[in-house]
């Protein structure tokens, strides 16, 4: 397979705001780095792809990206074909800390780049390295005993920060904060922690309320529009919306009648969803909501070129959208859906239950998570070409930092 994958995954601070990005290289869809690629070619790939197909500000926007780099590329001072205020050198395992990799090291750190050292195991030997480090990652399902991931801020120096890599539960997070580690890498902060008494604010309940009845099957448009002409704030964020540069009006709109006829009760519905998603993530990590924003778009893509008859691109965006409610809520999803009237196909892939929609959906989070062994199971299976994948997660990101400009 010739096509070449760029990833990203999130690196959290303690307050799990985003600090950086990972972009991760796949030759093809494969779940692990490919052994019979020179690692040298990867690392050369990332770094074209960062800058030229993606762009590095397209996949990391004003965070930092973490890069990882062989010996050779090391060696070869590759790390200096990008800028060194948004690139980490990320340091492989499995280069020793030989006089000629000190010293490359040593200039990188003198030319402003910040070093990491990944999947950190302690060995005798890596002292200097070690002393020039600015950032060691911890692998938690590697170092799996509580006393040794507790260890190394106790042998470690100081001035080193430590990021707990392969997070996969709160519990693995809080741990980590105890322990002195102040970055985090892995998916805990997208699975949902149940408060099963929580109660809802009067704002949550009102969004809860719009999104139940813009999701009727017979939507009463004009009580709709009722709602939201009551709330000024509400009306400001929609004349906002559809006069972004996203939405390519020639013509400014100025009133809320204009503006939902404009967008009709698709986009109405889309807009509402957009909005109340955002109040429901005001106290969750933003990453979370930006995943539930990427993964809208995913899916909307994958639905209107799979074009099947039971799946419509507004529906493959709400699959998105929807797919992270119980993290925002902190409810199961079961009861979160009670509250909010989806039609029956958008109901069962949120359950899990086996649809169209939610084969969408696991293709996109697949992707998302970089299982890409899952990845072409699901294209086999939806006969979807692979080869969109890529393209399409561009057009995705691109819609991103496009949405983010105009709020």
């Amino acid at each position: 397979m010739k096509e070449a994958f760029i990833g990203r995954q999130a690196i959290l601070d303690q307050q799990k705001q985003v600090y950086a990005y990972e972009i991760l290289f796949r030759s093809g869809l494969q779940n692990a780095f490919d052994p019979t690629l020179d690692g040298n070619v990867a690392t050369q790939s990332v770094m074209v792809g960062a800058m030229l197909e993606f762009g590095l500000k397209k996949l990391v926007s004003d965070k930092k990206a973490f890069i990882n780099f062989t010996e050779q590329n090391l060696l070869n001072r590759a790390p200096k074909l990008l800028p060194p205020e948004n690139v980490v050198v990320e340091i492989l395992e499995n280069v020793h800390p030989t006089p000629e990799i000190l010293e490359a090291v040593q200039e990188l750190k003198e030319a402003g780049y910040k070093i990491a050292l990944d999947d950190f195991v302690l060995m005798p030997g890596y002292e200097k390295l070690i002393d020039m480090a600015d950032i060691i990652k911890v692998d938690f399902r590697i170092t799996a005993d509580p006393k040794e991931r507790k260890k190394m801020r106790d042998v470690l120096p100081k001035h080193i920060h430590l990021l707990a890599e392969k997070i996969e539960t709160e519990e693995e997070f809080q741990q980590a904060v105890e322990f002195g580690y102040v970055l985090y890498q892995g998916y805990f902060f997208c699975k949902p922690v149940i408060l099963h008494q929580k109660k809802l604010t009067s704002n949550t309940l009102s969004k809860m309320r719009l999104l139940k009845e813009i999701n009727r099957q017979n939507v009463d448009f004009s009580s709709i529009t009722g709602v939201i002409s009551s709330d000024t704030n509400l009306v400001h964020k929609l004349l906002t919306y559809i006069n972004s540069a996203g939405m390519g009006l020639t013509n400014h709109v100025s009133n809320l009648k204009q503006a939902t006829v404009l967008l009709g009760v698709s986009g109405v519905r889309r807009w509402v969803t957009l909005v109340s998603l955002q109040t429901f993530s005001e106290d969750k990590p933003p990453e979370i909501f930006t995943l539930s924003l990427l993964r809208a778009k995913f899916c909307e893509l994958i639905a209107s070129e799979l074009k099947r008859p039971d799946v419509t691109p507004d529906t493959g965006f709400l699959i998105g959208m929807f797919s992270l409610l119980d993290v925002l809520l902190s409810l199961p999803m079961e009861e979160v859906l009670k509250e909010v009237a989806l039609a029956s196909d958008l109901n069962d892939a949120l359950l899990g239950k086996d649809n169209d929609l939610r084969r969408i959906l696991d293709l996109v989070v697949a992707y998302e998570q970089g299982d890409w062994d899952k990845v072409l199971v699901c294209c086999e299976r939806e006969q979807y070409p692979i080869e969109q994948l890529k393209p399409n997660y561009d057009a995705v990101l691109e819609w991103y930092n496009l949405l983010q400009s105009v709020n």
